[in-house]
């Protein structure tokens, strides 16, 4: 599963028991996804507590270790870049002062995508304008692209495996979390953006030699009736279809530990 002595540390299994367990508050109505406190907690403390486990894991296996700063129009998000022999992963990271600056590959660290860039990449504006826009109202004809304009899509974290100084792998992460009113089913109403997102991912991925999503999640996913589990599944089964996607969605404890086990194993195993 991992190839690394002395992983998973209790630090580390910890930090994924506390994210596996996080309960969400009862859904409310006129709240939309994602608005609630519950996200940002799940995802700036629980989500962030497991990155600086695993840092710290491997900054005492490391030979090097630079941070590095993405700044965006929708929030900074900082980075460790650890490196082993020719090897290095780029992880999130909270606090990035105590280590020399990364000289080179920020730019693999985007995670927010403007439509209109999308749209140039494929089908183009043209095309765009002459297969879609509407004809009435405010956005049709040419006026098309002003009804996208400015707007884009943001992805909660990324992940990059790098080897020779060369993007090897880009991984594109969301923190997502359900829960259960009357602890028999899951709410209905949190999850529909999920699969806008892989949507979406489909698009980005087709700028880089390989990229993956990755969806972490608690395990009300499995503790309650819903049919988003076997959903997504199904979603990423039949989008395997494109060559570059590849999407998995992780719930409980063996998932995370597996799934980081192998970003261990390959920098360092």
């Amino acid at each position: 599963m991992h190839g690394c002595d002395g992983y998973p540390d209790e630090a580390i299994r910890d930090a994924v028991a506390s994210m596996v367990s996080f309960e969400a508050s009862e859904s409310r109505a006129n709240t939309g996804t994602g608005s609630r406190r519950e996200g940002d907690d799940f995802e700036r403390r629980l989500a962030a507590g497991l990155w600086d486990a695993v840092a710290a894991f491997l900054v005492a296996r490391a030979h090097s270790v630079e941070g590095a700063v993405a700044r965006g129009r929708q929030g900074h998000q900082g980075h460790l870049r650890i490196s082993v022999g020719t090897r290095s992963l780029w992880i999130p990271a909270r606090d990035v002062s105590g280590f020399s600056p990364v000289q080179n590959g920020q730019r693999w660290l985007a995670r927010s995508y403007a439509v209109q860039e999308m749209i140039d990449n494929y089908p183009g504006t043209a095309e765009a304008v002459a297969r879609w826009a509407p004809d009435v109202g405010p956005y049709a004809g040419s006026d098309y692209p002003e009804l996208y304009s400015g707007l884009s899509t943001k992805f909660d974290a990324v992940v990059l495996r790098e080897e020779r100084a060369t993007l090897k792998e880009k991984i594109l992460i969301e923190y997502k979390t359900a829960k259960a009113s009357k602890e028999r089913q899951i709410d209905g109403n949190a999850h529909e953006r999920l699969s806008f997102q892989a949507m979406q991912y489909l698009e980005v991925a087709t700028r880089y030699p390989r990229c993956s999503f990755v969806v972490m999640a608690n395990d009300a996913f499995v503790r309650y009736r819903n049919k988003y589990h076997v959903s997504f599944r199904v979603q990423a089964d039949r989008l395997s279809c494109f060559s570059w996607f590849e999407m998995q969605h992780l719930c409980t404890s063996s998932e995370y530990l597996r799934y980081i086990g192998g970003l261990v194993g390959w920098l360092v195993g």
